[in-house]
């Protein structure tokens, strides 16, 4: 049993200033000023030493931390992000290991998972591999939709991929959308220059998210019908859509989105529909929070502290609204919201205690401290 005391508690619609958090068995038991809590006698202190103790933040997307990649040691890439703040992760994997190395990865991941190692893994967000070639990184490895790939890999690992990203332009796209969301798995499009009406039909029948928005995406009439008019674009349809959680690697220089875009889509899908996301492909700490690979990008080398950070700076939101962009809405997005995302009652006791510009004191996970940069 434990207590977080002198802390700003940042939930979904509001601070409380000098709160506190009773935890009991990993969980969430109480939440509320220090007025309306009195600490009970043998409770383990945890002082947050006037600093903002929000829900732990959540990756739905994030290939890689420090020296390795999720398909290759899903516990030190996710430990790696843990120390970033990262409570919940998805250990992405891309086309480009090939069918035997997805297997290969998820099995991987599952042993982590069931391990509880480090204890931050929510499970797989499967970029591809049915994606449009003339998109993204390892073109050259994306692949048409093939019925018994996907149902090799449903049947593999259906109970533990999170999120599955496809491109609907491709033929089999939608026999294949029907067939993932049967079975309840979140279903996400990208990489792709799908028309208007292809994007709305995915919608229509179960995609409920956007990879990267702004990112390996295309037009999808060019050269445009009439000269010097602009055509509806893939982004563009996904923004027309009602309730598409549309994600975004926003690093500090705005080089996946610009600043004023990151501002738009806030605009045009509602902030309740924008999730912060890595898309770490890297984690060397430099300078740079991009990565680039022969002079193209190649993700980023982002962690979630620095994706609220840039959310602050770039798009101007407040605490609140960073938190909801960096925990709650990617909880939602994968439909672990249930879990994970906001500090209530009964809920995963997952923190992160930060600074006004998320520079990270501690890092707590299921009420333990796992990072302690105090000490």
């Amino acid at each position: 049993m434990k207590a977080i005391v002198n802390g700003n508690i940042v939930l979904e619609d509001r601070i409380i200033e000098n709160g506190v958090v009773l935890i009991t068995e990993g969980r969430i038991e109480q939440v509320g000023s220090r007025d309306e809590i009195n600490v009970p006698a043998g409770y383990e202190i945890i002082d947050a030493k006037g600093l903002f103790v929000g829900p732990g933040f959540v990756d739905i997307h994030c290939h890689a931390g420090g020296d390795y990649w999720a398909y290759q040691d899903p516990e030190k890439m996710a430990s790696f992000h843990l120390a970033g703040g990262t409570t919940s992760i998805n250990c992405t994997i891309f086309h480009d290991i090939g069918e035997e190395g997805a297997i290969d990865a998820m099995r991987k991941i599952r042993k982590a998972m069931e391990e509880n190692r480090p204890g931050n893994i929510m499970g797989v967000h499967f970029e591809g591999p049915f994606l449009n070639p003339n998109y993204g990184a390892s073109k050259h490895t994306s692949r048409p939709v093939d019925k018994r790939e996907y149902q090799r890999h449903i049947a593999e690992a259906g109970d533990i991929i999170r999120m599955w990203t496809v491109s609907p332009e491709l033929d089999g796209a939608r026999e294949f959308i029907k067939d993932v969301h049967a079975i309840g798995i979140p279903l996400a499009m990208g990489h792709s220059a799908a028309s208007p009406e292809d994007v709305f039909w995915a919608v229509e029948n179960g995609v409920t998210i956007c990879t990267h928005i702004m990112n390996a995406t295309g037009a999808a009439i060019s050269p445009t019908r009439w000269g010097g008019t602009r055509e509806c674009g893939f982004d563009e349809a996904v923004m027309l859509c009602d309730n598409v959680y549309c994600e975004v690697i926003n690093d500090k220089d705005g080089v996946h989105v610009r600043p004023e875009m990151v501002r738009l889509i806030i605009k045009t899908v509602g902030l309740d529909y924008v999730v912060g996301v890595t898309d770490a492909c890297t984690g060397s700490v430099d300078e740079s929070d991009i990565n680039m690979v022969n002079g193209g990008l190649y993700g980023s080398k982002l962690r979630m502290f620095q994706v609220a950070r840039n959310f602050k700076n770039n798009a101007r939101l407040n605490m609140v609204d960073v938190f909801k962009v960096c925990s709650r809405n990617p909880a939602r997005a994968v439909r672990r919201d249930h879990m994970v995302g906001t500090i209530e009652k009964g809920k995963d006791a997952d923190f992160v205690i930060v600074d006004e510009d998320y520079n990270i004191s501690k890092v707590i996970l299921k009420g333990e401290v796992r990072i302690d940069n105090d000490n």
